[in-house]
């Protein structure tokens, strides 16, 4: 459904819902039906755990987002996982017989993997902001996506994305990136906002999700139905 109305990428959170994110024949099925409909994954883990880096990978999945991370130690352990060869010298990335591989069928696997495989981390945490240049500078980190929702608990500010200090924050993360040539990716919903976030030099936006498309659909529709005032 997604691949025809013509996204670039499907979001799936295996962070807060969603079944193991282990069970590799999850992912085998998911990655099926986006190539059926001609769409991308994004598929954001609990962890940047290397075990579960790589089997997700060889279920087939080509483009990861790992949350909540703390520094650039932990990011380039994360994205060294990612690889056959990382940084000029052996990653850590293992071979195996799964979907990725065509089930050990095929050719040029090695060189293929690190090329259409991709990483991005959230920074959603004060932590990550504090050594946000040195991450920026990870090798073969594919891009930035900017937690709104989490930084803003972080920085003492629930429930309020547009306090002034969140939105101060938000914008220097984002022209790090840019800085870096790091793409950045960030959330928004509407239209207008859309479009100035595109002009500001995002790259990735998550523009809607499964459950606030149900209720803005279904709820006002039941409301009429129902005679609500």
């Amino acid at each position: 459904m997604y691949g025809t109305l013509g996204v670039d990428f499907a979001w799936l959170d295996f962070e807060h819902m969603g079944p193991s994110p282990y069970d590799s024949r999850v992912f085998e099925d998911l990655t099926r039906a986006a190539e059926a409909g001609g769409t991308e994954l994004i598929v954001r883990l609990p962890s940047g755990d290397p075990p579960l880096i790589r089997k997700v990978l060889d279920a087939g999945v080509r483009n990861l987002l790992i949350p909540r991370v703390d520094s650039a130690e932990e990011v380039r352990t994360a994205v060294e996982a990612t690889r056959f060869v990382y940084d000029g010298a052996p990653g850590e990335r293992g071979k195996a017989s799964g979907r990725s591989s065509n089930w050990g069928a095929a050719s040029d696997y090695v060189a293929t993997e690190d090329q259409s495989v991709c990483l991005g981390v959230m920074i959603e945490r004060t932590t990550a902001v504090d050594d946000l240049e040195a991450i920026l500078d990870v090798p073969e980190l594919g891009f930035v996506f900017i937690g709104l929702s989490d930084l803003s608990v972080q920085m003492g500010h629930p429930e309020d994305k547009n306090h002034p200090e969140v939105v101060a924050q938000i914008d220097s993360i984002r022209e790090a990136c840019l800085e870096a040539d790091v793409p950045v990716g960030g959330i928004r919903t509407d239209p207008e906002r859309i479009a100035e976030a595109e002009a500001q030099g995002y790259q990735i936006l998550r523009i809607g999700g499964d459950l606030g498309s149900i209720k803005r659909t279904l709820g006002p529709r039941l409301s009429a139905v129902r005679g609500d005032d």
